[in-house]
C-alpha cells in the first residue's frame, strides 16, 4: 500500500481534507477538536497568516498522517518553523518512515520558501525517533515554575482546609516580599540569539485568540490564558515584560495581576527562564506533568557556520509563547 505526500499551505486546503485531519486528530489523541478551532488557531497566528501542512493519502485517498510547519520570524532576521500537531492515525502507524517521509517533504518546501531553521517540541514517544531518523538536534527540557494559589489543588492531594487557608495567608506576603526583592534585584532576561522577535505584529498575531488576556498597565505587559487542568484552574503565564524586558519585576508584577483578577488555582510557567527570581518554584522532574524536549534542525545549510551555536540552551529564549501548547 503506498502513499502520496503532499505539501499544502492553510489556506490551500479544502473543506473536505479539513474535515479528515479533524477525525484524525480526534481519532489518534481522543480530542474535540473543530474544523473552525483548527483553521483560526495556532496555524494562522504569525505574520505570514498561513502554516506549511504535510499530508500522507494512500491509494483510496484517506488521510494516513500529518504533520505542520508554522512560520515565526526571530531577531536578527532569522526565518524559523515551529514543527507540531503531528499524528499517524493508528492503522498506519506500522509504517515507521511516513512521519520522516513528511518531515522531507516540509523541509524541502520551507528551504526553498527561505527558512533558517526548524524547532520543535516533540513528545516523550518521538523524541528518541526524532533525533535518529529525522536528524534534529536535542536543545534542553523546558523547565516548570509554578506559583500554587490553592495548595492542595496544585498538589492533587486532599489537605486540610487549615492548610490551604495558611498558605493564603502566606501567599500575599509572600508576593509582597518578591516585589521588594525585584525592585532592589531585578534580574532580566538578556538578548540571546535565537529569540522570537516581539514586535506589535507578534503580538497582534500570535495571541488574537480571544482564549488569551492581554494586560498593558504602565511599563507592563502581560499575557496570560486560563485553562482547565482535570478540574484545577490554571493560569499559564506566556509573557510578561516590563519596559520590553523580561524580568524578576515583570513576573511578580503578573503573578500578583492574576492573583487578584482571576480564580487560578495555580500560575504556570513553561520554558528557559534566563533571570533570578525567588517568586515560583521550578517543579523537579519527578514531578512535571511531562517532558517537554526543545529540538531544532537547521534548513539553511548557507547559514550554517553562523549556526554553529544552536545546541547551547543559553543563546535560547523559548517558552509558550513559542510554540503550540496551551
Amino acid at each position: 500500500m503506498g502513499e502520496t505526500i503532499i505539501v499544502k499551505l492553510t489556506h490551500e486546503i479544502n473543506e473536505d481534507v479539513w474535515q479528515k485531519i479533524v477525525d484524525g486528530f480526534n481519532e489518534s489523541f481522543r480530542l474535540n477538536v473543530t474544523e473552525e478551532g483548527l483553521k483560526n488557531g495556532w496555524y494562522v497566528s504569525n505574520p505570514w497568516g498561513y502554516a506549511y501542512h504535510a499530508l500522507a493519502f494512500d491509494q483510496d485517498n484517506e488521510l494516513m498522517a500529518y504533520n505542520v510547519f508554522t512560520p515565526m520570524q526571530y531577531e536578527r532576521g532569522i526565518k524559523v518553523v515551529v514543527s507540531g500537531s503531528t499524528f499517524v492515525r493508528p492503522k498506519y502507524r506500522k509504517k515507521v518512515m511516513l512521519f520522516a517521509q513528511l518531515i522531507k517533504a516540509l523541509r524541502q518546501r520551507c528551504t526553498e520558501d527561505g527558512f533558517d531553521i526548524e524547532v520543535g517540541v516533540p513528545n516523550h514517544n518521538s523524541i528518541n525517533y526524532h533525533c535518529k531518523v529525522n536528524k534534529v538536534n536535542f536543545v534542553k527540557d523546558l523547565s516548570y515554575y509554578v506559583l500554587p494559589v490553592s495548595l492542595s489543588k496544585t498538589m492533587d492531594k486532599r489537605l486540610p482546609g487549615l492548610v490551604d487557608s495558611l498558605w493564603r495567608m502566606f501567599l500575599g506576603p509572600h508576593i509582597l516580599v518578591n516585589k521588594a526583592l525585584s525592585i532592589v534585584f531585578n534580574g532580566k532576561e538578556h538578548n540571546r540569539k535565537y529569540s522570537v522577535k516581539t514586535d506589535e505584529v507578534f503580538y497582534d498575531t500570535r495571541f488574537k485568540s480571544k482564549d488569551y488576556v492581554l494586560v498593558s498597565e504602565g511599563e507592563y505587559r502581560l499575557v496570560y490564558r486560563m485553562y482547565d487542568e482535570e478540574g484545577k484552574r490554571v493560569a499559564y503565564l506566556m509573557d510578561c515584560r516590563a519596559n520590553g524586558v523580561k524580568s524578576y519585576k515583570a513576573l511578580v508584577f503578573a503573578s500578583r495581576f492574576i492573583v487578584k483578577n482571576t480564580n487560578a488555582d495555580a500560575i504556570l510557567y513553561v520554558g528557559l527562564m534566563h533571570f533570578m527570581q525567588g517568586l515560583m518554584m521550578k517543579l523537579p522532574k519527578k514531578m512535571i506533568p511531562k517532558r517537554l524536549p526543545l529540538t531544532c534542525y537547521i534548513l539553511n545549510k548557507k547559514r550554517i557556520t553562523e549556526f554553529d551555536n544552536i545546541t547551547n540552551p543559553d543563546n535560547w529564549n523559548f517558552s509558550l509563547m513559542s510554540f503550540d501548547v496551551r
